[in-house]
């Protein structure tokens, strides 16, 4: 009886220790994916022919008015922060059993590639800001009011993807009480 009760604990005990572990990793490599980011960027603003951007590490840079300017992906303003709690999620929903390897991976994958594209919109956006408004009122108007926006929005969309494919084919013991009340 003790043996149980044991392994009752110690299973969540261990899930949210492997799921902080994995928030940690994330949480330690947020410069590399900030930098990252920003060679997205760079390819992306590119390829959309918003500019000829160029990246120097964290810092996306690009011709303006016969000048050089550019921004810089903090870490505050990187998707590495918006993954932390994803993978934590599922790393602790995959050690406890609740959620298998594979689909925990597809949905991991899933949701950081839909978080990235939407901050790489967020970022295009900014350089589409500068160029109509000029490098300081651009940037303002893109970073605070418009950037707040498109993340908001692509939270949202993540968040509800990643419960979708997390739950799917699943039922709720709740379900059934609500469905039938």
């Amino acid at each position: 009886m003790r043996r149980t009760r044991r392994v009752g604990w110690l299973r969540p005990v261990l899930g949210v220790a492997v799921g902080a572990a994995a928030a940690g990793a994330v949480a330690a490599n947020l410069g590399a994916i900030a930098g990252a980011e920003a060679w997205l960027s760079a390819r992306f603003v590119s390829l959309l022919g918003l500019a000829e951007a160029r990246s120097t590490y964290s810092t996306v840079v690009f011709p303006l008015d016969r000048r050089l300017v550019g921004f810089m992906v903090t870490l505050g303003c990187s998707v590495g922060l918006l993954l932390i709690p994803p993978v934590a999620l599922t790393a602790l929903l995959v050690f406890l059993g609740r959620v298998g390897l594979l689909r925990a991976t597809v949905c991991c994958a899933l949701t950081a590639a839909v978080l990235t594209a939407v901050n790489q919109l967020r970022l295009a956006a900014v350089v589409v800001s500068m160029r109509l408004w000029g490098f300081e009122t651009g940037y303002e108007r893109s970073h605070i009011l418009i950037g707040s926006v498109i993340t908001t929005l692509g939270v949202v969309a993540g968040t509800i993807l990643f419960v979708t494919i997390l739950t799917r084919g699943r039922t709720f013991r709740g379900a059934a009480h609500v469905a039938a009340a």
